[in-house]
């Protein structure tokens, strides 16, 4: 049966952890994302969330991955002919096998990254909504010249959480997940983990190269902070989604065409669960200011990355701000995308980056 590798996996992830309580919400909540991707692979991700609880019965476990099983055949994931689920699995996998692990944080609070491939590592931090997932489908574009990493920032996917939140705990997240790793590395930030990212730079020296994909550095104060009021009601009220939708059509200004397409990804659904996060998000970046005496600073050589169809006003400001200030930037547009191109241009954009990072054009991106 299709269904088998997953049960089987799960079944001997429970013989060895001969624990007691039964399973988490959470941990529910993160395989049955997983079989909506299409990501049978990925289970093993689901490890992490299993660490956190205390227990869980053989029993328990064996019932809810064969529940997952049916939800599976229900979604169309064991489907031969079903292209929508045959191209979500090949969203979700990685070339070769992928690879799980923890970073403790300065705080302590743990970070989970998942890495692929083989070559110089390169960490990408995720925007402010979602989880590395956003970014796991660009494995096949990116593996066979990278050790190529996406983490969890915290709160989001599988990495733990502190009640004290800050832009700096994030930066010092990505400052401690390039130390975990072995020599000098690369650095993508996307959106909100740009800013990250690029805060990085002050606390480690480990850093080669860093890219840096429409960072919000120069946001308007004041109307951010009225928007994310609006969204504070909105999911009081239930109305996650459209927390999302706001958020990405008032701050972000997508298009209304990309915004619908963004519904119809697979990843929809975890960026609706993770909107929480983007409140003290949007809060902390009201608090921060883009200092280019400060930037100047920042020796190593910058990949600047923005859409040729991105609206946002702001994103052209804070990417001109970094082009004026940076020593050593590099601009580069991608045509005919906007803030997602990890999702719809993933060609384009892993020629971008390995351009940048390897001073190499390869034919075969993508393919």
């Amino acid at each position: 049966m299709c269904h088998s590798r997953p049960l089987a996996r799960g079944m001997r992830f429970a013989q060895r952890h001969n624990i007691q309580m039964e399973p988490t919400r959470r941990l529910r909540h993160e395989i049955l994302l997983t079989v909506a991707r299409g990501s049978f692979g990925a289970l093993d991700r689901v490890e992490l969330s299993a660490m956190e609880v205390t227990g869980m019965s053989r029993s328990s476990l064996a019932l809810t991955v064969n529940l997952v099983a049916v939800v599976a055949v229900a979604l169309g994931g064991c489907s031969s002919s079903g292209s929508d689920s045959v191209h979500a699995s090949q969203r979700s996998q990685p070339t070769g096998e992928s690879q799980m692990f923890r970073v403790p944080s300065k705080d302590g609070t743990l970070i989970a990254v998942e890495c692929a491939g083989a070559g110089p590592t390169l960490i990408i931090v995720h925007g402010g909504i979602g989880d590395r997932t956003r970014w796991t489908p660009m494995f096949p574009q990116l593996s066979s010249h990278f050790t190529v990493c996406a983490m969890d920032r915290r709160g989001h996917g599988v990495s733990g959480d502190s009640p004290d939140y800050s832009l700096q705990k994030e930066a010092e997240d990505v400052a401690s997940v390039v130390d975990s790793r072995a020599g000098m590395v690369f650095v993508l930030g996307h959106s909100y983990g740009g800013v990250a990212a690029l805060e990085a730079m002050f606390l480690t020296n480990r850093i080669s190269k860093l890219i840096l994909y429409e960072p919000p550095l120069q946001e308007p104060v004041d109307h951010d902070l009225a928007v994310a009021r609006k969204m504070e009601r909105m999911i009081k009220e239930g109305a996650r989604e459209q927390a999302v939708v706001t958020f990405v059509t008032e701050v972000v200004q997508l298009s209304p065409g990309e915004v619908a397409a963004m519904k119809s990804r697979p990843a929809w659904p975890e960026l609706v669960a993770t909107i929480d996060a983007q409140l003290r998000q949007m809060r902390a970046l009201a608090a921060y200011r883009f200092d280019p005496t400060r930037m100047s600073t920042v020796g190593q050589p910058t990949l600047l990355l923005t859409g040729g169809e991105t609206r946002s006003p702001y994103i052209k400001q804070a990417i001109n701000g970094l082009q004026t200030s940076l020593p050593h930037p590099t601009r580069v547009v991608l045509e005919g995308q906007q803030h997602n191109a990890m999702d719809s241009g993933r060609d384009v954009l892993a020629e971008a980056i390995i351009t940048f990072l390897l001073g190499t054009t390869d034919q075969d991106v993508g393919k």
